[in-house]
C-alpha cells in the first residue's frame, strides 16, 4: 500500500490536473462567449469582407426635355474599363495593351496597376467601339461594366441654362440646381467573391426601393431657342462684339420661351471649355440698361400721376445743366421743347431727366422696384444677380436725372426682360418660368408650375398708352426703326449705355448696345430683348441690336402662327417702303396679277415659291387662301407639301428659308438658320 506520502502527492497532482482543466474549461467558455457573443457583429462584418462585394451604382439621372418634349439631357448607358491587379499576369504587357487601345500613357498605366489596390478603373464612360476593342484583347483580370453617361443631344443649345453633370453629380446650370431630383436614390449591389477577388454572383439590394431621378420639363421651345441662338451668333459677330445675350418671354404666362448667350459651349465637352463660358449671363451679369430704362421711369411718373400724356417739356436744345454737372442729348438729338412721346420715341436724356426731376427720388424709386429692379426675379436658375438700385436716401439731384435715363442703376437681360414683360402684359409683373413641370420615371406628375404674378404694377390703361409710345420707336423718327416688321405694330425701346470703369471710376469709352420689344403690339405674342456687349462696328442699341430683334421676332411670329392681318399682306408694298429695314433679299415685289380667293379656300394645285422672298412668298400664297408659317430667314428653299399638289381646304403650306436659295432647287446654298421641326 503506498504511504501517506505518496497518497498526499496524488492528490495535489490530482488538484493540479483538475485546477489545470478548469482553466482551459473557463477559458474556453470566455472565448467561446466573446466569439459568439461579444464580438459576433464585429467578426461577422470581417467575414462578409473577404466573400462579399458591395458596390454602390448610381441611378439612371432624369430626363430634362423642352415644352414639346424634344431632349435636351438624358443619360445613355456606356462601358467602363477596370482592372484587378491581383489577377494580372503580365503587368507591362497589360498596361502597354490597354494603354494603345485607350489612348492614354503606357508608363502612367503601369504606375497606377502596380499599386496593391484590389479594383482599379482604367477608363470610365467610354464609346461603346473601345469596349469592344478591350475586350477583345481578352486580358486576365481586364473587365467592364455598364455605367450611365450624361449625353446633351441638343449640344450648344440651351447650355448656359441645361448646365451639366459629371460622375453622376449635377455641375451647372439646371443640372447643379435640381441635383437631387434628377439624381435619384443609389442601388446599393452585393454579391459573392471567391478568395481571388471575382464577383460570382450580384443582386441589387434595395433595388425595389431604389429609382430613376425625376425629370424636368423647361418652358423653352428648342426650335425658338436655336432661332435665338443663331440671330444672336450672327449680332455678336457682324459688330465684332465681345459677347450678347438674349431672352424670349411670353408676356401672359411669364414662361422664358429662349434664353441664349453667346459664346456658348458643348456640355458633351465641358472639360475642353473654359469656365468663363458656364456663366449664364442672362441671368448673372449686371448692366446698366440706359436708354431702355426710359420706359420704367416713364411708366413710374404715369402710374403716379406726374404727367399729362398731352403735355410739353423743355428740353433746351439737348442740354441740361444741374450744379456742376450737364446732361446732353445723344444720337444729333437738339429737341426744344417736346411732348411725352417724342421724349420717348427719340430718347432724350434731357427731357426724361426733366420727367425724372418732376417725379422725385422716392416715387421714382418705387415705381422701378414695383418693376422688379435690385432684386433677383426668383427664376429656378443658379446664380441669379439682384443687381443694384441704391435707395433713393443717397440720391443727389444729377443722380436721380442720371437714373431717370438708365445710368446709376444696373439690371440683368433678365431683370429687364421680365420688366419689359409686365407692360406687355397690360401692366402685371410675372416671375418668369423656366421649369414648366417636374415628373417621376414613369410619367406621373410630380409638380407642375403655374404662372406667379407679384401684383399689378402699372395700371392697364397707362400700359396701353406705354405700348402705343413705344410703336413710335420702331416706326420712321424713332431710333429703333431697323426693329420693324412688315405687317406688324412692334412695340420697341432701344438701349446704348456706357461701361463703368471698375479701375478708375467714372465711365469707360465701352458700350452696352441693347433692343427690348413687343409684338403685336396690341396683342403681344413674345417680349423679346437683345443685348450686345462692347460692340465695335456701332455703340447705338438700334444698330446692332435691334435687327436682331426683328429677325428673331419675325420667325417666332410665323412659328407659333401669328400672321399679319389679309389687308396688311395685300398692301405689303406700301409697308415695304414705310419700314427704314431693307434686306438684301427683300426685293421689288412681284408684279405678275395674282386671281384673289376667298381666305380659307382652296382651288388648283400649291403654286412654287421657291427662291422667292417671304413677302413675295406670302403676298402669293395668302392671295389664294392659303396659310402660310415660315420657318427661318432669307429666301425659300422647301415648302411643304411640294409644288404642284392638289389644295385641299383648308390649304396650309410650310416654307423653310435659307440664306443663298436659289429659285431653280429643292435645297439652296445655305444652312438652314433654325431646325425644321
Amino acid at each position: 500500500m503506498p504511504d501517506r506520502r505518496q497518497m498526499r502527492w496524488m492528490r495535489v497532482r490530482l488538484l493540479v490536473v483538475v485546477g489545470l482543466l478548469g482553466l482551459a474549461t473557463a477559458g474556453l467558455v470566455w472565448r467561446f462567449w466573446t466569439l459568439q457573443v461579444s464580438q459576433a457583429d464585429w467578426l461577422r462584418g470581417l467575414a462578409q469582407d473577404q466573400y462579399l462585394k458591395e458596390i454602390t451604382l448610381e441611378p439612371m439621372r432624369g430626363p430634362i426635355l423642352d415644352r414639346h418634349g424634344a431632349p435636351l439631357a438624358v443619360s445613355v448607358m456606356t462601358e467602363s474599363i477596370f482592372v484587378m491587379p491581383q489577377e494580372v499576369q503580365d503587368l507591362p504587357g497589360t498596361a502597354a495593351a490597354l494603354a494603345k487601345t485607350l489612348g492614354l500613357d503606357a508608363r502612367a498605366l503601369e504606375r497606377k496597376l502596380a499599386g496593391r489596390r484590389q479594383f482599379t478603373w482604367v477608363k470610365r464612360r467610354i464609346p461603346a467601339a473601345e469596349a469592344e476593342a478591350v475586350q477583345a484583347l481578352g486580358l486576365p483580370g481586364v473587365h467592364a461594366t455598364a455605367e450611365s453617361r450624361r449625353y446633351y443631344p441638343a449640344r450648344e443649345l440651351a447650355a448656359s441654362v441645361v448646365g451639366f453633370a459629371g460622375d453622376g453629380r449635377g455641375l451647372e446650370g439646371l443640372e447643379l440646381l435640381f441635383d437631387g431630383q434628377l439624381r435619384g436614390s443609389t442601388v446599393l449591389a452585393q454579391g459573392l467573391r471567391d478568395a481571388r477577388g471575382n464577383v460570382l454572383f450580384a443582386e441589387a439590394a434595395g433595388a425595389d426601393t431604389a429609382s430613376e431621378g425625376t425629370g424636368l420639363t423647361l418652358t423653352l421651345d428648342l426650335t425658338l431657342q436655336e432661332l435665338t441662338e443663331a440671330e444672336l451668333e450672327r449680332a455678336v459677330r457682324e459688330s465684332e462684339a465681345r459677347a450678347g445675350s438674349a431672352v424670349v418671354l411670353e408676356p401672359h404666362s411669364g414662361e422664358i420661351l429662349a434664353l441664349a448667350n453667346w459664346p456658348g459651349f458643348n456640355p458633351n465637352t465641358f472639360a475642353k471649355v473654359p469656365r468663363e463660358r458656364f456663366r449664364n449671363r442672362a441671368v448673372t451679369d449686371c448692366f446698366e440698361p440706359g436708354s431702355t430704362l426710359k420706359v420704367f421711369s416713364l411708366a413710374a411718373a404715369m402710374q403716379a400721376n406726374a404727367l399729362r400724356l398731352d403735355e410739353t417739356f423743355d428740353c433746351q436744345g439737348g442740354a441740361l445743366t444741374i450744379g456742376r454737372h450737364t446732361i446732353h442729348d445723344s444720337g444729333g438729338h437738339r429737341l426744344r421743347v417736346a411732348s411725352v412721346r417724342d421724349i420717348l420715341v427719340q430718347s432724350s436724356n434731357v427731357g426724361m431727366a426733366r420727367i425724372g426731376l418732376r417725379l422725385g427720388r422716392e416715387r421714382l424709386w418705387q415705381g422701378l422696384d414695383a418693376f422688379g429692379f435690385g432684386r433677383r426675379t426668383g427664376v429656378d436658375l443658379p446664380g441669379e444677380s439682384g443687381c443694384r438700385l441704391r435707395r433713393p436716401g443717397s440720391w443727389s439731384e444729377v443722380g436721380l436725372a442720371n437714373i431717370s435715363f438708365g445710368q446709376g442703376v444696373s439690371a440683368t437681360p433678365l431683370q429687364l426682360a421680365a420688366a419689359l414683360g409686365a407692360v406687355a402684359n397690360g401692366g402685371v409683373w410675372l416671375r418668369p418660368l423656366i421649369v414648366k413641370e417636374i415628373r417621376a420615371p414613369r410619367g406621373r406628375l410630380v409638380q407642375a408650375f403655374q404662372p406667379d404674378p407679384a401684383g399689378r404694377v402699372l395700371e392697364e390703361r397707362w400700359a396701353r398708352a406705354l405700348a402705343n409710345m413705344m410703336v413710335g420707336v420702331t416706326e420712321p423718327g424713332g431710333t429703333g426703326t431697323r426693329a420693324a416688321l412688315a405687317g406688324f405694330r412692334v412695340a420697341g425701346k432701344t438701349g446704348t449705355a456706357q461701361k463703368p470703369d471698375a479701375i478708375a471710376g467714372g465711365y469707360s469709352d465701352k458700350r452696352v448696345a441693347s433692343f427690348m420689344g413687343f409684338v403685336p403690339a396690341e396683342a403681344p405674342r413674345v417680349a423679346i430683348l437683345v443685348l450686345i456687349d462692347e460692340p465695335q462696328t456701332s455703340p447705338y442699341g438700334g444698330v446692332v441690336a435691334a435687327p436682331a430683334f426683328a429677325r428673331i421676332a419675325e420667325g417666332a411670329l410665323a412659328y407659333l402662327g401669328v400672321f399679319p392681318a389679309q389687308a396688311a399682306v395685300a398692301d405689303a408694298r406700301p409697308a415695304l417702303q414705310a419700314s427704314p429695314r431693307q434686306d438684301e433679299e427683300a426685293v421689288a415685289l412681284d408684279e405678275e396679277p395674282v386671281e384673289a380667293a376667298p381666305v380659307g379656300s382652296a382651288a388648283g394645285r400649291m403654286p412654287d415659291v421657291r427662291g422667292l422672298s417671304a413677302r413675295e412668298s406670302l403676298q402669293r400664297l395668302s392671295a389664294r387662301g392659303i396659310e402660310v408659317a415660315l420657318l427661318g430667314s432669307g429666301r425659300v428653299a422647301r415648302q411643304e407639301p411640294a409644288p404642284g399638289t392638289p389644295l385641299v381646304a383648308p390649304a396650309r403650306v410650310r416654307l423653310l428659308l435659307e440664306r443663298g436659295a436659289d429659285a431653280g432647287g429643292e435645297g439652296g446654298g445655305g444652312r438652314p438658320t433654325w431646325r425644321l421641326k
